[in-house]
C-alpha cells in the first residue's frame, strides 16, 4: 500500500476519533473515493446524522440546500483553486423568500453549529421576483455556526437581494461569526443581521470583504436589534451606508473596518442608554459623510481616520451622549456637525476642513 493511502486512512480514523459515536464522515462527489459518497449536497445532508461532516469536492452543484440539524460543510479545492459552487437548480428556486443555502434551527431548543467552510454561493439566474419576494444566498434561523472562507455572489434580482441574511430568535441564545469571507454582486444588503434575537443573538464579522456597485443598496453590512464586533472588514457600496449599526441592543463595536464610497460610511443606531456603541480605529474614504450617528443613545467615536467626506466627516445629529476624541478628519467641507454641549470633543486633528464644527440648530 503506498505510504499516501496508509497516511490518508490514518487523518480519517484520527478524525473520527474525535466525533461523537453518531457522527460520519461523507463526501459529495467522486473526490474521496473512500467514504460514502453522495451525488448532491442535499442528499449527504439528508443522509447525515448529528455533528457529521460532509466534504464537497470541487464542481457545480444546481440546488437548493436545507440543513436543520449540527453538521459541518467543507468544500475542497484539491489544488484546482476553485472552490466547490452551489448554482441555482434549472427549475429554480423554491419558497417567496428563498435562500440557496438555509440553515434552520426546528425549534425553540438551541442546538449545536452549523460550521460552512471552502464553499461558493452563486445567485445568477434566481427569477426571484422583488414584488413578492428577497432572495438570500446564505440564510441562518436561530441556529448558530461559523462561516469561513466563504464566497456568496451575485445576489441581484432586482432590489431585493441579500448575500448573507441573519435572524435570532428571543427566546434562544444563538451566535454566528462570518470570518475571511467575500460577499459581492448584490443589490441590497450583503449581510443583513434582523431582528428578533435582540440581546440574544451575537453575530461577529471579522476580515470579510463586501464590495457591490448596485444603486440599490441599502447596506453593506447592517445590525439590526443584535450585538457582537465588528473588525477588519473591508466594506466598498455604492449604496446609502456602508456599515449599519442600527442595533439597539447591548455590546456593538466597530474597529478597524474601512469603508469607501457610501452616503454615509458608518452609521450607529440608536441604542438603551445602559450601553455604548464604540467606533475605534476605523477608515472612512470618500463618503458623503464619514460617521453619524442617531441622537438617542451613547456612542464613542475615537482614532478614526476620515479622509475625503463630500458633506461632514462626522455627524453627531444633536445627539448629547457622544464623544469624538482622537479622529484625524482630512478633507471636508465640515469636520463635526450638530455638537449640543452634552457631547465630548477631545483632541481632534482636523485638516483642509473648511468649518470644523457647528452647533446643533
Amino acid at each position: 500500500m503506498k505510504s499516501s493511502s496508509i497516511l490518508f486512512f490514518v487523518c480519517v480514523f484520527l478524525i473520527s476519533a474525535g466525533l461523537p459515536s453518531s457522527a460520519q464522515i461523507a463526501a459529495v462527489g467522486n473526490c474521496r473515493p473512500y467514504l460514502v459518497s453522495y451525488a448532491t449536497i442535499s442528499a449527504a445532508v439528508a443522509a447525515a446524522t448529528p455533528n457529521s461532516t460532509v466534504l464537497i469536492c470541487p464542481g457545480t452543484y444546481p440546488e437548493q440546500v436545507t440543513i436543520t440539524q449540527p453538521l459541518t460543510l467543507d468544500g475542497l479545492s484539491l489544488g484546482t483553486g476553485s472552490n466547490p459552487v452551489i448554482t441555482v437548480p434549472s427549475s429554480g428556486l423554491v419558497g417567496d423568500f428563498p435562500a440557496q443555502l438555509l440553515v434552520q434551527q426546528p425549534d425553540e431548543e438551541s442546538f449545536g453549529p452549523v460550521d460552512i467552510s471552502n464553499l461558493v454561493v452563486d445567485g445568477t439566474g434566481s427569477g426571484v421576483n422583488c414584488s413578492t419576494g428577497e432572495l438570500a444566498g446564505i440564510e441562518y434561523v436561530s441556529a448558530n455556526g461559523t462561516l469561513e472562507n466563504v464566497e456568496v455572489r451575485n445576489q441581484s434580482p432586482g432590489g431585493c437581494g441579500f448575500g448573507i441574511l441573519l435572524s435570532g430568535d428571543n427566546f434562544v441564545v444563538n451566535t454566528v461569526h462570518i470570518r475571511r469571507s467575500s460577499i459581492h454582486g448584490f443589490d441590497n444588503t450583503g449581510i443583513l443581521v434582523e431582528s428578533g434575537g435582540g440581546s440574544n443573538f451575537e453575530v461577529n464579522l471579522i476580515s470579510n470583504s463586501i464590495v457591490s456597485t448596485s444603486p440599490t443598496v441599502q447596506s453593506g453590512a447592517e445590525y439590526a436589534e443584535a450585538q457582537g464586533v465588528a473588525s477588519f472588514n473591508t466594506i466598498q457600496v455604492g449604496g446609502q451606508i456602508g456599515l449599519n449599526l442600527s442595533n439597539f441592543f447591548c455590546c456593538m463595536t466597530a474597529i478597524e473596518n474601512t469603508v469607501v464610497g457610501s452616503n454615509i460610511g458608518i452609521y450607529l443606531g440608536g441604542n438603551d442608554f445602559s450601553s455604548t456603541t464604540t467606533v475605534d480605529h476605523n477608515i472612512l474614504f470618500n463618503n458623503g459623510t464619514g460617521i453619524s450617528v442617531n441622537p438617542n443613545g451613547v456612542h464613542v467615536i475615537k482614532s478614526n481616520g476620515i479622509v475625503q467626506s463630500t458633506t461632514t466627516a462626522i455627524d453627531l445629529n444633536c445627539s448629547s451622549e457622544t464623544t469624538a476624541k482622537y479622529n484625524v478628519i482630512f478633507q471636508a467641507p465640515t469636520g463635526i456637525a450638530n455638537v449640543t454641549p452634552g457631547d465630548v470633543l477631545i483632541g481632534n486633528n482636523l485638516y483642509s476642513v473648511t468649518t470644523a464644527t457647528t452647533t446643533c440648530p
